[in-house]
């Protein structure tokens, strides 16, 4: 688990540094693409940044005390409390949760807004590693017919459903990929599988088909410029902003995108100001760095010698890294808008605060494994001193002799 990876002494200081690093660069976009609106609409162009600052520590303190002081097991252990916590929030959402933009996403808790879908995500995670983990423990197939088996991927139905009605129909999906993708990772069978995914398609077309606004989302994707001006003028101007920096960038704060011709242009489109203000170089920068952290995540993953600690590592992955791609294919037009935060770059409280506590669970998953790798390796060492102590006195036992 301590080998080298790359340029670092073990994958775990690459997370932490990889870690960092994005957040400095998300300081740096966060502030660069929202201080125009800040100025205009709060009269305080700081305020985006000082908000991400402020959920970036309450973040880092989540990770430093998941990562640090609580085993991860614990987590585990209480996955249906999670749910049922998460299940209890998503209802108080859907019945008096606060309005924006057409949706109703959001809680306020003591003055402050927070966004119980952005949690449901990692709460599924844990519990899909949880349950499904306990079977591959102990040796049992996975499948979605056998008994119990499928509870996990029930519940993550009953989330995605909940999430739907708010309306956010591309969160709704990640909860469900998230569930599915634990299942694949676990050993679903290929029969199983290829049911479950036909099943899906054909429940997003339906879902797709009975809903107006979403059917005109999924025509203005594949020919935006057909409606520049109206229903495609977001991509089309995150297009354009993408273009238009070039090899190297705008200079700082010069990017064009924020001053109100992107919409969202620091939190969901937030990839599109990154590109137009630090260019194609800058871009594949970003890229590598969300490459070389699934990398060294994906290592302490391949090192867990417990089910469970593989399953949700893997799934953290998923999220963190797995949901960035999705938002860098959305600002590019590659895939349909919906809704996903760039990890680490955009602005979004709630959505940081879950990527750093996620980011806790994978160190707490490498210090566990640490931990039993050092205590296995102090009573081999104890073990060996007592041989030879016995062999110096010529009385070794049977049991020990080779």
């Amino acid at each position: 688990m301590r080998k080298r990876f790359l340029i670092w002494d073990n994958p775990k200081d690459a997370i932490l540094v990889l870690t960092f690093l994005l957040m400095a660069l998300g300081c740096i976009n966060v502030f660069s693409a929202s201080f125009v609106e800040a100025k205009d609409m709060l009269d305080n162009g700081y305020y985006y940044l000082y908000r991400y600052a402020i959920y970036g520590a309450g973040g880092l303190i989540a990770m430093g005390i998941i990562g640090w002081w609580i085993p991860y097991r614990y987590l585990l252990q209480y996955r249906q409390i999670w749910y049922g916590i998460f299940f209890i929030m998503l209802v108080c959402v859907d019945a008096f949760g606060v309005t924006n933009k057409g949706a109703q996403r959001w809680l306020y808790i003591g003055g402050q807004s927070i966004q119980p879908s952005e949690m449901v995500k990692l709460s599924i995670i844990i519990l899909g590693a949880g349950s499904l983990g306990e079977y591959l423990k102990r040796g049992q197939p996975v499948s979605l017919f056998a008994k119990g088996m499928c509870v996990p991927f029930l519940q993550a139905a009953v989330f995605a459903g909940l999430v739907l009605v708010q309306p956010d129909m591309g969160t709704a999906a990640i909860i469900f990929a998230l569930m599915i993708g634990l299942y694949i990772i676990a050993g679903l069978p290929r029969i199983q599988l290829l049911g479950l995914l036909g099943t899906a398609v054909v429940g997003v077309i339906v879902l797709i088909i009975v809903a107006p606004y979403r059917f005109a989302r999924v025509k203005i994707w594949l020919d935006p410029w057909q409606d520049a001006g109206n229903t495609g003028y977001q991509v089309v101007q995150s297009l354009m902003s993408i273009g238009s920096g070039g090899l190297v960038g705008k200079p700082f704060g010069m990017g064009s995108g924020k001053f109100f011709y992107l919409p969202e242009a620091h939190t969901d489109f937030a990839f599109a100001i990154y590109c137009q203000e630090w260019g194609f170089i800058g871009a594949v920068l970003l890229i590598a760095l969300f490459l070389v952290l699934a990398a060294a995540i994906h290592q302490i993953a391949l090192n867990a010698k417990n089910e469970k600690g593989f399953l949700l590592v893997t799934g953290i992955n998923f999220l963190v890294v797995g949901q960035a791609v999705a938002n860098m294919a959305m600002v590019c037009g590659i895939l349909p808008v919906i809704g996903v935060p760039l990890s680490f770059i955009s602005y979004g409280g709630t959505a940081l605060i879950v990527n750093l506590a996620a980011i806790g669970i994978v160190i707490a998953v490498y210090r566990d494994e640490v931990k039993q790798e050092t205590s296995q390796q102090e009573v081999a060492a104890v073990f060996e001193k007592r041989k030879q102590e016995l062999v110096g006195k010529r009385s070794v036992p049977r049991r020990w002799q080779r």
